[in-house]
């Protein structure tokens, strides 16, 4: 059967591709089932856990995030505040046609980036000039095509397959630049004291 034959082919793609991500990390992968593999990394002083998952939104309409085989790369947030916020971060080009809110004030950041988040708010001005620039930073890496979700207290990057451009060198400076945004997030969530 074609379709079958294809979607074996893309799992074989998406396996391969993550076990050169994971052997070029020096790190063992663990199969939890037919599609999800995890490995665990370390980068930037965090702890990541990389994973190779199939998305789909049959029988669900409230996914709002890549299908297909989906690389994710997460690192938990330390502090109780993003414990029930949600943030989901994309690109406008690749998500124009959902509604975000402009949290930012930064009329550029707003242009090019849609940001939707739900739960109890983490504090106002989360999404501060320095967390703004981690996420451009971020989204500027090579390999970092989106979207960029908190939840569940974790900072997550998703990459729907192919998973080109990524390899030994690239891998690292993704993870180093979700690193930074993570300590970002870190830093306006807890207690910052009045401005001067």
């Amino acid at each position: 059967m074609a379709t079958s034959s294809g979607a074996g082919g893309g799992r074989d793609r998406a396996r391969q591709a993550f076990a050169s991500l994971a052997a070029g990390s020096g790190a063992p992968v663990t199969a939890h089932d037919w599609v999800t593999e995890t490995f665990p990394v370390e980068a930037a002083g965090r702890r990541f856990e990389v994973r190779r998952d199939w998305r789909t939104r049959a029988g669900t309409s409230s996914y709002r995030g890549p299908i297909g085989h989906v690389l994710v790369t997460s690192t938990p947030l330390s502090g109780s505040r993003w414990e029930l916020h949600q943030v989901d971060i994309a690109p406008l080009s690749s998500a124009a046609r959902r509604a975000g809110d402009p949290v930012s004030g930064d009329d550029a950041f707003d242009r090019r980036f849609r940001v939707r988040q739900d739960g109890v708010p983490v504090r106002e001005q989360w999404l501060d000039a320095p967390t703004c620039a981690a996420v451009t930073a971020l989204f500027d890496t090579p390999g970092v095509t989106g979207p960029v979700w908190v939840q569940g207290q974790r900072l997550l990057v998703l990459r729907p397959e192919p998973w080109t451009g990524l390899d030994a060198t690239t891998f690292p400076r993704v993870l180093a630049a979700q690193a930074a945004l993570a300590t970002a997030l870190e830093r306006t969530a807890g207690w910052r004291g009045p401005v001067a």
